[in-house]
């Protein structure tokens, strides 16, 4: 277990993980769908959810774009003083399978929603284990009761 630590300690490493899945779920994805395009966008799932990140880093480093990897998301969040994270949101996920199901593209909300729900486990194991994250945290209803304050949403950081 001490092995894992890196994954929460390490940005680079935590994103090279979320690399990983997205291989995974390219694979997943074209063989159940036979097209490439899904797995190609759940690849791109994968990784691109973490932009809410470096959105937050943006703004505490007053847009300088070199800086994005220069401090890990906790740190940025308490200069902020505010959690976000738009993308990682269970709620969403169920928004996007509804309006796949209207629209009549099922496998492409799917594409999205699976790369997703991998790349949320991933978060919860790593950081629930090393880094005392809340169970409730990738719910957006609870971040907003919780008016995205850090201190309510990460008591013990």
């Amino acid at each position: 277990m001490k092995r894992l630590r890196i994954f929460a300690d390490n940005l680079f490493a935590h994103e090279m993980l979320h690399l990983l899945s997205g291989i995974i779920m390219f694979f997943a994805l074209y063989k159940m769908f036979g097209q490439i395009k899904y797995g190609v966008i759940a690849f791109w799932v994968s990784l691109l959810i973490d932009a809410d990140h470096f959105l937050e880093s943006l703004l505490v480093n007053r847009f300088k774009f070199y800086k994005i990897f220069d401090d890990y998301p906790h740190i940025y969040w308490q200069k902020l003083g505010k959690m976000t994270i738009l993308f990682h949101s269970w709620e969403l996920l169920i928004l996007i399978i509804i309006l796949g199901r209207v629209f009549g593209q099922s496998a492409l909300a799917l594409a999205i929603v699976l790369p997703a729900i991998l790349h949320y486990l991933i978060d919860i194991f790593i950081y629930k284990s090393f880094k005392k994250m809340p169970t409730f945290l990738y719910f957006l209803t609870y971040r907003l009761y919780c008016r995205f304050d850090i201190k309510k949403l990460c008591p013990s950081s």
